[in-house]
């Protein structure tokens, strides 16, 4: 019903833009006249033009589900039918128009989004300083006409008139734009953000255990319950952003992902999903939106892992050029370690990403050392006379029997420090899990992996591939891919999951904004942690 009803008043607008800028067009464009009789050939450009910027705006409230934005429509649409018959009934525009009305009104169901108090009070401010200055106008006149026999008019008349209604049509526009915006997510007290965290902490604990479950404790995060199952997701600009998967007994997939959209759709939301993992596609699938496959992530088998051979020769002569310059690598538990080696790696991170915020909304905790985290490990590589160069914070990921990588510092200024740290990190990091008696290591993401290295052909790979080789050559997309392939891993798909066609810039800049990196999403956390000679 959204979509429908979005892409009708959308397409209207569109006509009355084409209308104005293209000269002859409006006499072809008899639907016009028969959704709204009387605006006929003669109305003025300006009045098309408006009446286009009205509509653009009601599509977007219809889209979202709003009540106003319905309520608009279906009066629009009454007015339309009883300007029909009021000129005379005829047949197919009058049907055409009455049923779309009753279409539309017999579907209030599907517009339960109402505006926010804020919204509300923002619009009516808006319309008061629109009041108060009609009124300072006014008075104006009255002077002008006291003071002067024969008051100004033309010129300034007109230049007043022209300032008049783009002054209303902005009014108008800001205050549609308010009112029929999305609602806000609602933000808790710091102290039931933390309460909320800890309650998604033992479901994470209890049913998680994906390389990417971890990540839903991130502190940008909110957190909605279904049963025994958890979605952690974050509200950007009318976007709500969803990673990782639902976590949760599997029995309740269904049920869960249903109440959220249900709760999503009640608050004027659209959905997208990053880095969803493939066995939940289906359900997604079903409530109507559509994936698009976003990259590869990179799983090492630990017990077989082995750096013998022509094919690991750059990576054994990496760890041995570490191992000569006195570099050892330690694991720690981040709860417990030690305070003076917990402020070396602290400063050691901030001079390597020179201050800036942790990146990454899908793929990174976006903290160190916090005492509530457990189950962490931190791989810290130091010289021989114990400065840290080099850490990989580790998150556990039970169902791939290991860790799964969180974030990776390397030391960026001095001159002393070799090429390969992380390598060596990354390698001793298989050993330890190996050592240990687990299995695998979840490591990077390589986005677009298949399209770039000619795994997928179709007409659509084809086309995109030449961007994405130009693009890689400035975000190190490539470079990624040819990094994890050092340590055989097996790539793993991931995507990301939209709503409809119109709403996918939207989305794809939101995505790319929490990811903290415009250029292509999911990737920020790597390319700061990750470079070409690594």
């Amino acid at each position: 019903m959204r979509v429908i009803s979005a892409r009708v008043a959308l397409s209207l607008g569109v006509l009355g833009v084409l209308a104005v800028l293209i000269r002859g067009l409006w006499s072809h464009l008899t639907i016009f006249g028969d959704i709204v009789p009387g605006l006929a050939p003669g109305s003025g450009a300006s009045t098309l033009l408006s009446t286009s910027l009205v509509l653009f705006l009601l599509a977007r409230g219809l889209r979202h589900g709003h009540r106003l934005a319905w309520a608009m429509a279906v009066v629009a649409l009454g007015l339309s039918a009883g300007l029909h018959v009021a000129r005379g009934f005829d047949v197919i525009p009058s049907v055409v128009v009455l049923a779309a009305t009753v279409w539309l009104a017999a579907s209030w169901h599907a517009f339960p989004v109402l505006p926010t108090r804020w919204a509300v009070r923002r619009a009516l401010l808006l319309v008061g300083l629109l009041v108060v200055s009609w009124l300072l106008a006014l008075a104006a006149i009255i002077v002008l006409e006291m003071r002067f026999e024969d008051p100004p008019g033309g010129a300034v008349v007109t230049v007043a008139a022209t300032v008049s209604s783009l002054l209303d049509l902005v009014v108008v526009a800001l205050a549609m734009w308010w009112l029929l915006s999305p609602r806000r997510a609602n933000r808790l007290r710091p102290e039931e953000h933390l309460e909320e965290r800890e309650h998604a902490r033992a479901v994470v604990e209890r049913y998680g255990g994906g390389t990417l479950d971890y990540f839903a404790l991130r502190d940008d995060k909110d957190w909605f319950f279904v049963g025994r199952s958890v979605v952690a997701h974050s509200v950007r600009g009318g976007v709500c952003l969803v990673s990782p998967d639902p976590v949760g007994p599997a029995d309740e997939r269904e049920m869960v992902w249903a109440e959220f959209v249900a709760h999503a759709s009640v608050s004027g939301w659209s959905i997208a999903v990053v880095a969803a993992a493939r066995d939940w596609l289906p359900v997604y699938e079903r409530s109507g939106l559509h994936n698009v496959y976003l990259g590869d992530e990179a799983i090492v088998d630990c017990q077989s892992f082995t750096l013998a051979g022509h094919a690991h020769k750059s990576l054994r002569q990496a760890v041995n050029r570490v191992t000569r310059a006195g570099y050892t690598t330690t694991f720690h538990d981040p709860a417990t370690i030690a305070p003076d080696l917990r402020d070396q790696i602290l400063a050691m991170s901030d001079e390597s990403r020179r201050g800036e915020d942790e990146r990454g909304f899908s793929m990174t905790l976006s903290r160190l050392f916090d005492p509530d985290d457990t189950g962490l490990v931190l791989a810290v590589t130091r010289t021989s006379t114990g400065r840290v160069d080099a850490f990989c914070q580790w998150v556990p990921a039970a169902a791939i029997d290991g860790w799964s990588l969180d974030v990776m510092r390397r030391r960026a200024v001095a001159d002393d420090v070799p090429n390969g740290l992380i390598d060596a990190t990354i390698a001793a990091s298989i050993h330890e899990v190996a050592a240990r008696g687990m299995r695998r290591l979840g490591l990077n993401f390589a986005v677009m992996r298949q399209v770039l290295e000619g795994e997928r052909d179709g007409r659509g790979d084809q086309l995109v591939r030449p961007v994405l080789r130009r693009l890689s050559e400035v975000t190190q997309m490539a470079t990624l891919s040819v990094f994890n392939e050092k340590f055989d891993p097996v790539w793993t798909p991931r995507y990301v999951v939209l709503d409809s066609s119109e709403l996918a810039a939207t989305q794809a800049l939101v995505l790319a904004g929490a990811e903290g990196i415009s250029e292509i999403p999911v990737i920020g956390r790597f390319l700061h942690g990750v470079g070409a000679t690594p």
